[in-house]
């Protein structure tokens, strides 16, 4: 029987360190679709899509279409669209013009579903990937995967962590990587050798996703992950490789978005925070600015500025663990905070100037 592996280590964010710089992702309220033509069928059709992918990426979870009550609230996606336009999408040769339908969605109006519907939020804040690929087939053997070995893997992954609102990256794979980590060492799963050859990228966590493809097509496989001291595992079956790589991806970063996610409050909690070294009027705003972008902060009031030490009041709609993890995560703001203090909703940070 030939079989096809394929092992493929994302390494995703856990405690984060200090040196570990979240991105913003963008484009979250926006969803592409690939549509027949510019029919208004389509058109309906690709809208209603797109709202889905729009929810997914928001939310964290793949199967958020499936809440009870979210495909009548949607019913009418005009109520939620801002925008909506087409693009010309290259074909390949003796292949049909392909286009995609691009929609912009009122941000306003999305936000409203999501609290009215208590849906969870995967906040815009997210740490960046470092994905590790390793192949083994009888033919070709152990190899790393890039976007020349196996373009289209590849570029079925970067299309699905897209969709996801993931942002990650590749290995460089160059002379320092393969002094770093072996394809035997990646292979068998040494956790060390991995870790240890991801410093360079700043990577803190892995998960693993493996399958093998039948003499018939089918493909098999599972997943796993440790992250933030959890571990997660799972089987996946599918009828095909590529069916395979997006019930796989999905339900790893379904599983990986649950720890970072939060239901939006009715009534907010209110939170203590201080922050020191600010320094300067800049600093000042920066702070204020660093604080607002945050989805899970839904207020702020500043009540005190004792030298360089600034107080303020937040009300936030998520954990106050997952607000300390998303300071640090942003590379602006190092955790002072005791124990006993975040039990009593106070927090401290140290602000980082740039």
């Amino acid at each position: 029987m030939k079989r096809t592996l394929i092992l493929v280590f994302a390494l995703f964010w856990t405690s984060v360190p200090a040196e570990v710089i979240a991105e913003e992702v963008s484009g979250l309220y926006s969803g592409q679709i690939s549509v027949a033509d510019q029919t208004e069928e389509s058109r309906k059709s690709g809208v209603r899509d797109a709202l889905a992918q729009v929810l997914v990426k928001l939310t964290g979870n793949s199967s958020i279409m499936q809440v009870p009550g979210i495909q009548e609230a949607v019913s009418n996606t005009d109520n939620y669209v801002a925008g909506v336009g087409y693009k010309s999408l290259p074909a390949e040769p003796g292949e049909l013009p392909k286009t995609e339908l691009q929609v912009n969605f009122s941000r306003q109006a999305i936000d409203h579903l999501i609290r009215w519907a208590k849906l969870p939020i995967l906040p815009s804040d997210r740490p960046k990937l470092l994905i590790w690929i390793v192949s083994d087939d009888p033919e070709s053997g152990r190899q790393f995967v890039t976007e020349q070995t196996l373009p289209e893997f590849t570029q079925q992954f970067d299309g699905l962590m897209q969709q996801r609102g993931m942002p990650y990256r590749l290995p460089a794979f160059d002379l320092e990587d393969q002094l770093s980590l072996s394809v035997n060492e990646a292979w068998g799963l040494q956790s060390k050798a991995i870790e240890a050859a991801s410093q360079r990228y700043a990577a803190d966590g892995w998960a693993l996703v493996r399958f093998f493809t039948t003499a018939t097509g089918e493909a098999r496989g599972a997943w796993t992950y440790q992250v933030a001291g959890g571990r997660g595992f799972n089987d996946v079956r599918a009828g095909n490789t590529e069916l395979f790589a997006s019930l796989a991806v999905n339900d790893l970063v379904d599983s990986l978005s649950g720890q970072f996610t939060y239901i939006p409050q009715t009534n907010a909690d209110e939170l203590i925070v201080h922050i020191n070294q600010v320094d300067s009027y800049g600093d000042y705003q920066a702070v204020i600015s660093q604080l607002q972008k945050l989805e899970l902060v839904q207020s702020l009031n500043i009540f005190a500025v004792n030298g360089d030490k600034l107080s303020l009041t937040l009300n936030i709609e998520g954990s106050v663990d997952l607000l300390e993890s998303a300071l640090v995560r942003s590379g602006r703001l190092e955790s002072q905070t005791s124990q006993a203090a975040r039990f009593s909703g106070n927090l401290e940070f140290n602000w980082i100037a740039k």
